[in-house]
Formats: structure tokens, C-alpha cells, sequence
């Protein structure tokens, strides 16, 4: 199992409290060298330093030091014929042999007491520089680390602030989502990202970014419906809590989900919940991995302020949506109210002009709903209101408008239909008979009780040149027309 920690921390850097035996081999021995070869000149002394794996740290030029150490491990009489190996102990810890060997053939009038005398005096000596080569050796380390953390410490600073930016200048959240999951993902590499957005009524998710997995294995989960037990974002979602799988191809979350993650390539995934400052989940951030691996605590805390990141964004995108259905949307129905029903009104005329294209407006009351408030109540009158609207809305295209002008007023805003002016016509008038035969099928008002509905409409046909108030003024004398003439029923504008 893969332990991943912060950072570049997969490297392996050795820090300030790794045994002693595990830093030798890093150590600068080369000043040995120098003295072990005057030894060898003077009094014709071979001389090795050897870590406790027999490699050669510093020498006189002894090429088979390795196996001088294994004969005086294996020979105990103390003569001027034999090697002497020497340990060399710090901090109670045995990093290396220092081996002093058989004098050469042409230093033989050495006395033969000598070469254990030259390991006791050299032992210290070999020692002093282990000590302070090795107290270099862990600064140096510390230092790099050190130095690591910080450059970590602003890259994760400035992708925040990126982010931070982003929010504020009001950039869209798939943009926003998109550049956070990248930039962890080049932060921490190896890391897979993804962010998934939580639909509160449906309660299900629904991609929101992840560049690196695949578009089939992102579609697969788009639209899936949280739940224990439901792979590691659908278990977090649903729990609120850190979902960390280290492995997938054994953790029973992910049991119905083998193939899918063997699309993607995936062996390991971690989500945290996206919370919002009242607990409420609005996603996960997740973090995959080609391997089996678990998180360290630093990673995961910094897991949790990049899912801080991304709630940011989601919940001023919530804001932002809030705010424009107050603003351009009527509250009980859904429907524009009139400030976007002018917007939009305002966007016909210009098309229309540019376009040539005749388009209708059509001023709609309800005749018989007065009766249901005074009768059965408000709340039951603002629920038939909403059943009219999904019936109005069934009735139009897509690019139509329908707009609630108050209370049991509605306007209907038919844009770019035809050049020609009877084709237009027909197509309005095909319109308000559709209209009309919806909304004379009887409302439900109750388990037992039914209203029956009629309405008055009124219809304007406009190209161009013309403007909202008058399009209105003329729709809404055109429907008092249509009451005149007997209610429940379409009437064009005339000012005759």
C-alpha cells in the first residue's frame, strides 16, 4: 500500500531523525582518503573506512577493503600479519568498520604492535569527521525539506488566490471547477481529480469537473444517486463524511463498480464531502490514484482546503442563481415576471426588425378563478396558478416566453415565427386554441372537487418597429376585447 504524503513527499528525502546507519552512505568521506593514503606511504599500512554493508566509504587505495574486513572478523590473533577492524559506534549505533590491514612487503621493518596502535589513533579521528559530516549531512537535509515546504507552501497560496479571483470577478463554475482540479493535479502529481455537484431535490450527482478520467467513466456518474455504499462519492454525499478507499478492488463500496473503475485505470479514490458554512453537502472533491494509496493527515488537510475551494465557488454560484430568480422570475410559479418578460420582449422586437420575421404576444386571464380563492382559499388558488403554468409552458416552444403578469394575468411572447403575415397569424391562433383547450380541462382541486376554467385572449402581431409598452397596452385592450365579446375565447387587437 502506497502511504502518500504532502507535497512532493513520495521522494524519499531523508530527514533529521533517521538513524544514523541510513545517512552514512550520504556522508563525504573523501578527507579520509588523503590521510588513510599517508598512512599507507609512511608506514605501509592499508587503511579502510566500511559502512556495516561492506561498501568502501574511504580508503588508501585498497580495492579488496571488503574482504580485509571479512579475514580480521575471522582472525583473532594480534600480530603485524593480520588486518584489525575497528567499529566505529554513534550514538550507541554501529555505521562502520574501520579496517587497518596487513603491512606491504616493503615497510617490513614496521613494529608489529603497530597497526592496532594506528586504528586506536585513527578510530577517533574517523569518528570526529562521521560526527560532523553527519551533522552537515541532516542540515543539509533539513534545509532541502525546508526549502520544499515553503515552495509547496506558495504554489498551494497561489492556486487559492487564482481561485480566489476567479470567484470574484464572477467567472463561471465550470471554469472556476475546471482550473481547481488542474492545478491540484499538476501540485500533486500523480493525483487524479474530480468534483461532482449534488442535486438537492433529485439527490444525485453530477459532473462538474474532471479532465483527467475518462468522458466514460465521468458519464457513467453523472446522474448517480447518492447512498452508503454507492462508491466513495456517492458514501460521502450521502454521509458527510471523509470516504477514504484504499483499495478498490477489495473495499465493498466499490463491489458494483469494478468495471467502471477498471475504465478509468483507477486502484484507489478518496472523496471529501463539500460543505457549506451550514453542513448542507452541495458535492465531493475526490482523489484518485493508478495505485492502492492512502492519504497521509497533511494531505488529507489539505484536501479539505481545496473542498473549501470549491465551495466558494459553488455556493456564490448558488447565490448569483438565487438572486436572478428573485430578480427576473415570479416566486410562486417559476415563470418570468415582467422585468424578464421586458428583457426578452425587448430581444424580439430587435430580432424581428433584423430578421424580418413577425412575431405575437398574447395577453391571457383567467375567467373563472376569482371563485376558487373566495370558496376554497389562497393556497389552493396558488396551486391552481402553478398548474397553469406547467399547462401554458407544455403549449409553447422552447424559445417561447411565458411570463406571470399578476395575479391570474399571464402573457405569452411568441418570437420569430414567419416573413410572411398570415402564416404568422395562423401559427398565433393555432397557439391560443392549444392554450385554451388546456386550460379548459378541469383543474383538481381536491381529493372530490374539480374547477373548470375558461380564458380571454388577447393577440398582437408586431415586426420591429414598436416598443414594450405599447405591445402590452395593445395585447391587454385586445384581451378586455375578447371579455366584451363573451370571455373564453382569443380576440386580435384592433384600436377601431
Amino acid at each position: 500500500m502506497q502511504d502518500v504524503s504532502a507535497g512532493s513527499a513520495q521522494s524519499q528525502h531523508l530527514s533529521d531523525n533517521e538513524p544514523a546507519s541510513k545517512l552514512v552512505a550520504t556522508i563525504d568521506f573523501s578527507e579520509l582518503n588523503t590521510v588513510f593514503n599517508n598512512i599507507l606511504q609512511v608506514m605501509g599500512l592499508p587503511v579502510a573506512l566500511l559502512d556495516i554493508y561492506g561498501k568502501v566509504l574511504a580508503s588508501s587505495d585498497w580495492p579488496d577493503a571488503r574482504f580485509g574486513l571479512q579475514q580480521a572478523a575471522e582472525i583473532t590473533a594480534e600480530n603485524s600479519q593480520q588486518n584489525y577492524a575497528t567499529p566505529i559506534m554513534l550514538d550507541g549505533e554501529h555505521i562502520a568498520s574501520l579496517l587497518v590491514g596487513k603491512r606491504r612487503p616493503n615497510n617490513a621493518s614496521v613494529d608489529k604492535t603497530q597497526p592496532n596502535s594506528i586504528t586506536q589513533m585513527l578510530a577517533p579521528l574517523a569518528l570526529q569527521i562521521t560526527k560532523l559530516s553527519l551533522l552537515n549531512a541532516r542540515y543539509q537535509c533539513s534545509l532541502q525539506q525546508t526549502e520544499q515546504k515553503v515552495a509547496q507552501r506558495t504554489q498551494e497560496l497561489l492556486l487559492q488566490n487564482q481561485i480566489l479571483s476567479q470567484i470574484s470577478e464572477g467567472a463561471e463554475l465550470k471554469a472556476i471547477l475546471h482550473n481547481l482540479v488542474t492545478q491540484v493535479e499538476l501540485l500533486h502529481q500523480g493525483m487524479l481529480c474530480s468534483i461532482l455537484l449534488l442535486d438537492q431535490d433529485s439527490q444525485t450527482l453530477h459532473h462538474g469537473a474532471a479532465p483527467s478520467l475518462p468522458d466514460e467513466y465521468n458519464n457513467a456518474l453523472d446522474g448517480v444517486a447518492i447512498g452508503v455504499g454507492v462508491g466513495s462519492c456517492g458514501t460521502a454525499a450521502s454521509t458527510g463524511e471523509t470516504v477514504i478507499v484504499q483499495d478498490i478492488s477489495t473495499h465493498p463500496y466499490w463491489q458494483p463498480y469494478q468495471a467502471l473503475a477498471a475504465i478509468a485505470g483507477v486502484k484507489a479514490c478518496w472523496s471529501q464531502p463539500i460543505k457549506n458554512a451550514q453542513n448542507k453537502v452541495l458535492g465531493t472533491f475526490a482523489i484518485y490514484h493508478y495505485q492502492p494509496a492512502e492519504p497521509c493527515a497533511v494531505l488529507l488537510q489539505e484536501i479539505k482546503t481545496y473542498s473549501n475551494l470549491a465551495e466558494l465557488a459553488i455556493s456564490r454560484c448558488l447565490s448569483a442563481a438565487q438572486i436572478r430568480r428573485l430578480a427576473f422570475y415570479d416566486s410562486l410559479t417559476g415563470l418570468a415576471n415582467r422585468r424578464l418578460l421586458e428583457e426578452h420582449l425587448l430581444q424580439a422586437i430587435a430580432s424581428s426588425q433584423r430578421g424580418l420575421k413577425f412575431s405575437g404576444l398574447m395577453f391571457i386571464d383567467l375567467d373563472n378563478f376569482k371563485p376558487v380563492n373566495d370558496i376554497y382559499g389562497h393556497k389552493t388558488g396558488d396551486s391552481l396558478l402553478v398548474e397553469v403554468a406547467h399547462r401554458l409552458l407544455s403549449a409553447v416552444r422552447q424559445a417561447d416566453t411565458v411570463a406571470r403578469f399578476g395575479g391570474d394575468e399571464f402573457i405569452v411572447l411568441l418570437r420569430d415565427i414567419d416573413t410572411e403575415i398570415e402564416r404568422s397569424k395562423l401559427h398565433i391562433q393555432h397557439i391560443a386554441a392549444k392554450i385554451a383547450n388546456e386550460l379548459a380541462r378541469p383543474f383538481p382541486l381536491s381529493e372530490h372537487n374539480m374547477h373548470q376554467c375558461a380564458c380571454s385572449i388577447g393577440l398582437v402581431l408586431f415586426q420591429g418597429d414598436t416598443n414594450c409598452d405599447e405591445l402590452l397596452r395593445q395585447a391587454d385592450t385586445a384581451m378586455y376585447q375578447a371579455k366584451r365579446l363573451g370571455r373564453n375565447q382569443p380576440c386580435w387587437f384592433s384600436d377601431k
